[in-house]
C-alpha cells in the first residue's frame, strides 16, 4: 500500500531530524549566526530524500495553484528542489506535469548569456530549501519580473520563521512544507548536548 501524503510529510520530518539538522556554529548566507543548520541540499541529494521532497513540494505547489506550470528558484539551492518536483510531476497527465528553470546569481559573459536558464512557464512557483530572510527567493522573483513574469507563488521546506523575513517586509504571501517550530524542541534539546 501506498503511504499517505501525512505519512510521508512524517518521514520527511524524521529524516530532517536524522541528517538534516546540524547542530554546528555556522554563518548562514543572510550573514546571520547560528547554533544549527537545516542541510536540506543533502536530503535532497538522496534518493528517498528527493522522492519525498520531489512529492511533498509537488503537492502543496499544486494546491496552492493547481495550474502551475514551472517550478525553480535562485542557483543552487533550488536547483536540486526544482529538479525533484520535476521529476515527481512525470507521473501525473502530460498537460499536468511542470518544467523547471533556476536564476542565476549573475549573468555568464558566455554562451547565451541568460539571466533565467530552463523552461519558465506561468504559473511559476519560486522553491528553495530554507527561507531565512528570503533574499534569495527576493532575488529570484526579481529576475523573474524583469522578464515579465508576474504569476508566481513561493515555497520552501522550511521557514525558519524569523522576524527579518523580508518576504513578510514586503507583503509577499509564501508557503513551506515546515516551519522552524516544528523542530525547535529537537533542536534545543540537541544544543543542551552541544
Amino acid at each position: 500500500m501506498n503511504p499517505t501524503i501525512d505519512e510521508k510529510r512524517k518521514r520527511l520530518k524524521d529524516i530532517i531530524k536524522e541528517t538534516g539538522i546540524v547542530i554546528k556554529d555556522v554563518t548562514l548566507s543572510s550573514n546571520t549566526k547560528s547554533k544549527f543548520y537545516y542541510d536540506i541540499k543533502s536530503i535532497v541529494s538522496e534518493p528517498e530524500g528527493a522522492a519525498l521532497i520531489g512529492e511533498l513540494m509537488l503537492a502543496e505547489i499544486l494546491k496552492i495553484e493547481p495550474k502551475t506550470r514551472s517550478v525553480g528558484g535562485l542557483e543552487s539551492g533550488a536547483i536540486a528542489i526544482a529538479t525533484a518536483i520535476v521529476y515527481a510531476s512525470f507521473q501525473l497527465q502530460p498537460t499536468s506535469r511542470v518544467s523547471g528553470f533556476f536564476v542565476r546569481k549573475s549573468v555568464k559573459a558566455y554562451g547565451l548569456e541568460k539571466m533565467v536558464e530552463g523552461i519558465v512557464r506561468t504559473p511559476v512557483a519560486v522553491v528553495d530549501d530554507v527561507i531565512t530572510t528570503g533574499k534569495s527567493v527576493m532575488d529570484a522573483v526579481s529576475a523573474l519580473r524583469n522578464q515579465g513574469i508576474n504569476n508566481i507563488n513561493i515555497i520552501s521546506v522550511i521557514d525558519r520563521e524569523i522576524k527579518e523575513n523580508l518576504l513578510e517586509q514586503n507583503n509577499m504571501e509564501f508557503y513551506s512544507l515546515f516551519g522552524h517550530s516544528e523542530f525547535a524542541d529537537y533542536i534545543n534539546s540537541n544544543l543542551v548536548q552541544y
